[in-house]
């Protein structure tokens, strides 16, 4: 997979445009508010049905769908040693996501969001080998997978850098969690296309969805990870900090 995650709001409400004046959907707020995280948050929400469609101007992609090259567990653990591949997947329900909460501490350079995604759609092409507990599995072909009350985490630093005669941030050490209250999945044309088989092992596989979601969650995390470090890191490239965070508003 690569990126997500996701996460238009991020920049929406804090990072905008460089030598680029901001774009007129995404609002700054000061620096010296006293009210900064609420601020920030209520500019998120505002600006999120804009920045969900893309915008080249400011490297920031189409996240509705989301496109993801490749998500991948190639060794698993004990209980799932298998090898599952899933290419050219689409993440849809990102324009859905609810802004919970943003903080940033701009005296320590850090910044936390918190988010739900009600519903998040992943479609596949996805090929797997391996063992399920004590279960072999084999197959390749769509696949569905649809997680539901996805809460994220995520936090990053920055540190501010200049160039020519403007600071910029640069964000640094990110970090993404998130937990997920259910999940289903469907796997096309398990066992070659044997039905009986197949029918159990996805029937298998929902009835053990929090195993089976420990082997595939930490490459559904990197991919929204890498999304959403990439676009910040697009745009804090772009835009001087004293548009972000201005002294006035």
């Amino acid at each position: 997979m690569e990126t997500p995650k996701l996460l238009l709001f991020l920049l929406s409400s804090f990072i905008c445009a460089d030598t680029l004046k901001l774009p007129p959907y995404i609002k700054p707020c000061s620096r010296n508010d006293k009210e900064l995280n609420a601020c920030a948050t209520k500019h998120a929400i505002e600006a999120i049905p804009q920045f969900i469609n893309g915008d080249p101007k400011y490297r920031v992609p189409r996240l509705e769908p989301l496109l993801v090259d490749e998500l991948s567990v190639q060794q698993g653990s004990s209980s799932f040693g298998l090898s599952f591949v899933a290419r050219n997947s689409t993440i849809a329900g990102i324009k859905e996501v609810q802004v919970k909460d943003i903080r940033f501490d701009l005296s320590k350079q850090h910044a936390e969001f918190d988010l739900l995604f009600p519903v998040l759609t992943i479609h596949c092409r996805y090929n797997v080998s391996g063992k399920v507990l004590i279960l072999p599995i084999t197959g390749y072909g769509d696949g569905v997978l649809v997680l539901k009350g996805v809460d994220v985490k995520i936090n990053y630093n920055f540190e501010t850098v200049r160039r020519k005669d403007k600071i910029y941030g640069q964000p640094r050490d990110f970090k993404l969690y998130f937990d997920i209250q259910d999940m289903t999945i469907h796997l096309d044309n398990l066992f070659n296309g044997d039905k009986f088989l197949g029918d159990n092992m996805n029937t298998f596989l929902n009835e053990n969805w929090r195993e089976l979601l420990k082997e595939l969650g930490p490459g559904i995390g990197e991919a929204i990870s890498k999304v959403v470090s990439t676009i910040l890191a697009n745009i804090f490239e772009l835009v001087p900090y004293d548009e972000a965070f201005p002294e006035k508003v």
